[in-house]
């Protein structure tokens, strides 16, 4: 009987393989680099982005042997600290670290611990003989957050650690950088300032490309190009996100041996499984990140994100629709009629839904935080260009072959915003009905130019 395929993608915390880590290349480069010259790092990005993961592979001999460095002298030790209860000292602390340097040096360097030392000088004692070894400690600790932010840890204790740093690199992983994160007692401790920082965020195009496809591969069930980039619609390029998404696209594949696959099904079941991961994620958001990624649930092919982790993730844009009842903006050309009786309330522009059309936010330097008024008068910009590619050839006037639509619109709601009988009399229709069918024409050219624009922007893809 054929076995059933196993399923590689199974890590819903740090990967713990290490053919099941993918990419971070250039980051890894940095990071080894520095230890190798006994520098202190801080990588810093939102939960499940892979900081835990970028720290557990440094651990891997392999994986430090594929760098140019020489780290044949430093002996990495681990330090989960995500479950470390806030009831904890500095003492539990130490002596969690001791036991870990101690198991880790086993076979490489000898040891010795004083009876009835305190637990800190026994971590001094520790690195000396390490140092005298001519070996040098790599302290590789993860959620360090719990350590900042607890107020059993004093300046002391920040201090003391400082006093060690030409002993050890210490490299920590936290959501945002230490000294925002921790308690008000040791903001200006000068701890904090040893660090060099380094941001986390989504892989790259390439890097989640080999997550998604790699695995399966491996695992005998390999994933189109189409179900590749499927997976890559509704994940974008955050690693979590595309671990779950495959997780359960690997489930459908093998049920269905071979039949077609139910994407509405991968889709929910993900949806499902993630959503709390979304809310905890949201609740960390500031105010503007919040109002700007509402912004961006609300439009097609937005290619510029604030906030790409997130919002190039399908799933995680409908999060943000379902949380906030908001609808998917779809230009038509009963919106731009509306618009366009607004054309000089630049507050009502700002407020419309063309504020998230790509050739707005082009006009803006900084679309995130700009104001209504200033998103009103891109919209009012945008929809003057798109007026004027209606103009006909030669000098403008009432009667000019090739104007009327131009003129049309011209005296009706970008100049004079005269009525319409007043417009029929000074172009000289034969009648309302004909003015009325030509108006609609008119709004329907600036529609198809509105649209043309948009193309071009780059505002054209689907989620």
């Amino acid at each position: 009987m054929r076995s059933r395929p196993l399923n590689p993608y199974y890590n819903m915390m740090a990967v713990r393989q290490q053919e099941m880590f993918f990419g971070r290349e250039d980051l890894l480069q940095q990071l080894f680099s520095l230890v190798a010259h006994h520098q202190s790092v801080s990588l810093v990005g939102p939960r499940h982005i892979g900081k835990s993961s970028v720290l557990r592979s440094m651990y891997f001999p392999a994986m430090q042997q594929r760098f140019e460095e020489d780290l044949s002298h430093h002996i990495f030790v681990w330090l989960d600290l995500r479950e470390f209860p806030a009831r904890k000292t500095a003492d539990d602390f130490f002596e969690q670290v001791n036991k870990q340097i101690v198991t880790h040096c086993a076979g490489q360097v000898g040891l010795h611990i004083e009876d009835g030392e305190e637990r800190a000088e026994i971590f001094r004692a520790l690195l000396d003989q390490v140092n005298e070894q001519e070996y040098h400690l790599v302290l590789l600790m993860d959620a360090f957050d719990n350590i900042a932010r607890n107020p059993h840890f004093d300046l002391e204790f920040f201090s003391f650690l400082r006093s060690q740093a030409t002993k050890v690199s210490y490299v920590t992983a936290s959501i945002a950088p230490l000294a925002q994160i921790c308690h008000r007692a040791v903001e200006e401790s000068p701890f904090f300032n040893i660090f060099a920082m380094y941001p986390v965020g989504p892989l790259t195009l390439e890097e989640a490309r080999e997550l998604i496809q790699l695995p399966s591969v491996s695992a005998g069930v390999p994933s189109s190009e189409e179900e590749s980039e499927w997976v890559l619609r509704q994940a974008g390029r955050h690693p979590f996100f595309i671990q779950r998404v495959c997780h359960y696209l690997f489930e459908e594949k093998v049920a269905q041996n071979g039949q077609p696959i139910n994407p509405t099904r991968i889709k929910k079941q993900a949806y499902n499984e993630l959503q709390h991961h979304f809310e905890a994620t949201w609740e960390r958001l500031d105010d503007k990140q919040r109002d700007q990624l509402r912004n961006e649930a609300q439009r097609k092919g937005e290619r510029e994100r604030m906030l790409p982790e997130l919002s190039e993730s399908g799933l995680f844009r409908l999060f943000v629709r379902d949380k906030y009842q908001i609808l998917l903006f779809r230009m038509n050309i009963d919106l731009v009629e509306k618009v366009l009786d607004d054309i000089d309330d630049f507050k009502a522009l700002g407020e419309s839904d063309l504020r998230h059309l790509k050739s707005v936010s082009q006009r803006l330097p900084n679309n995130s935080h700009s104001s209504v008024l200033e998103r009103g008068a891109a919209v009012r910009g945008v929809l003057t260009d798109a007026f004027e590619s209606l103009h006909g050839v030669g000098l403008r006037s009432d009667t000019a072959p090739g104007w009327e639509l131009y003129n049309i619109l011209y005296y009706r709601y970008f100049k004079h915003h005269l009525k319409n009988e007043q417009i029929v009399g000074r172009l000289g229709l034969t009648s309302t009905r004909k003015f009325y069918r030509q108006r609609q024409r008119a709004i329907e050219t600036l529609f198809n130019n509105l649209i043309e624009m948009e193309l071009l922007a780059g505002g054209n893809d689907d989620d």
